[in-house]
């Protein structure tokens, strides 16, 4: 049993090893545009990082005194971007951008939101 448990600690550790190497990461959201499965905060957020942002792409931003929420850029000049939040639009700096969104997991939000996470 010991080494069973072993073995998918090391499955696990290798697995996530490789999602941040590809620049892979995984976020609680905190807010932002929802989804037919329910809304941000019930979700999980699978995005590639960095900081590039076009216009019309969907990607989770760093809100002061919020934390990650998902939106959608309607605008971006060098150092601002403009986000579409759903309930707000927001203009932040392009260092707040986390990333491009990849995938939604619904549900499991919600899970984390019990823990604390």
């Amino acid at each position: 049993m010991r080494k069973r448990l072993i073995g998918w600690v090391v499955i696990l550790a290798l697995v996530t090893t490789v999602f941040m190497s590809l620049g892979l990461r995984l976020n609680h959201l905190q807010g932002g545009i929802g989804s037919a499965l329910g809304s941000a905060k019930s979700s999980l957020a699978l995005y590639k990082h960095g900081t590039s942002a076009e216009v019309g792409s969907k990607v989770i931003v760093n809100v002061k005194g919020v934390g990650p929420e998902l939106g959608i850029v309607k605008s971006a000049t060098e150092t601002t971007v403009d986000v579409d939040l759903g309930a707000t639009f927001t203009r932040i700096e392009k260092t707040e951008v986390l990333g491009k969104l990849i995938a939604v997991i619904p549900f499991f939000g919600s899970v984390l939101g019990i823990v604390g996470l």
